[in-house]
């Protein structure tokens, strides 16, 4: 028998399928996802995808027993509702009861900061500790928290939203609304934003790197080859990101933090210092470990479908 799970984004819908013995993904895929698109429209490509992604996995469609999705934004797991999921412009939708009759099949849902964290934590480096934490740097700024051996998803079941705590009150506009939320001063977002910024600088000073820089990835690569400018950028960044985690740290008090998302690609470019830059602001004399998340870029869809196989069947 197989599971299936889905990672839906701010750009894109990711698809696997996994062995419900060994967890392990038999097939994936991906398509675009463009915000604003209907609720029934997104569970319809979700369906196109998943049957597409077995024919070429070969995995019969009907020995898929559950559905798990994982959604960036404000979810209420228990109701299956979305609250608010600003990057995909869902508000107050009963996506869990879309997913299962569009699939015909028992369907769950949770925030994707969540199913990382609970991938991370029966999966991957997060594995074998009680209290612990998992952020995700990506279009957005998500965390998942483990509290006494199990994903905490808030008291009242919609999760927790790390990524709007507020570190600026007359910074960056927010997709919440809000002003100078960590997301925006530590989500791959802001470092695109940089980005594009230097890019027109060095284009009108004749600097033929501006041609290249255009998301976190190139500024991220030019800072790692000694632009100065990109140095510096990268530098604030982890200057942001390093107090952002200090304040979860004195509220949590993890075991260890680990780091996922596109950003985290960085490796110890990003761990390196941001251990250092930990280390100094930490208010306890033993600072918390930060380590790369171990599943990259399979967590959401692996987290949600361990999510569904132990949740769906009873909803």
């Amino acid at each position: 028998m197989y599971r299936l799970g889905f990672d839906i984004g701010g750009t894109h819908i990711a698809c696997g399928i996994i062995n419900d013995e060994t967890f392990e993904i038999v097939g994936k895929d991906a398509c675009a996802f463009f915000r604003g698109q209907s609720a029934e429209k997104t569970a319809q490509c979700m369906a196109e995808l998943a049957k597409n992604t077995a024919a070429r996995c070969g995995t019969d469609f009907q020995q898929i027993e559950t559905v798990g999705v994982c959604i960036p934004g404000s979810i209420d797991a228990q109701n299956g509702t979305v609250v608010n999921a600003y990057n995909l412009g869902f508000h107050n939708v009963p996506f869990r009861q879309i997913v299962k009759e569009t699939f015909n099949k028992p369907a769950a849902m949770l925030n994707d900061a969540d199913a990382a964290a609970l991938a991370e934590h029966r999966l991957g480096v997060l594995r074998g500790t009680r209290n612990s934490l998992l952020v995700t740097l990506g279009t957005g700024f998500g965390g998942g928290i483990i509290l006494n051996g199990e994903i905490f998803c808030g008291g009242r079941g919609f999760g927790v939203e790390l990524g709007h705590i507020q570190m600026d009150m007359h910074g960056e506009k927010c997709t919440c609304g809000r002003r100078g939320c960590i997301e925006t001063l530590c989500a791959a977002s802001r470092l695109t934003r940089d980005a594009l910024r230097l890019a027109e600088k060095k284009k009108q000073a004749g600097d033929k790197l501006g041609e290249t820089l255009h998301d976190a990835g190139t500024l991220i690569a030019a800072a790692r080859a000694g632009d100065i400018e990109c140095t510096e950028a990268w530098n604030r960044y982890l200057d942001d990101l390093s107090n952002a985690l200090v304040s979860l740290i004195n509220i949590l008090d993890p075991e260890i933090i680990a780091v996922g998302g596109g950003v985290s690609g960085a490796g110890d470019f990003l761990i390196v210092p941001l251990n250092e830059r930990v280390a100094k602001g930490s208010f306890f004399k033993k600072p918390t470990p930060v380590v790369k998340a171990l599943l990259g870029n399979d967590a959401g869809l692996a987290g949600a479908a361990l999510f569904g196989a132990e949740t769906a069947p009873h909803r």
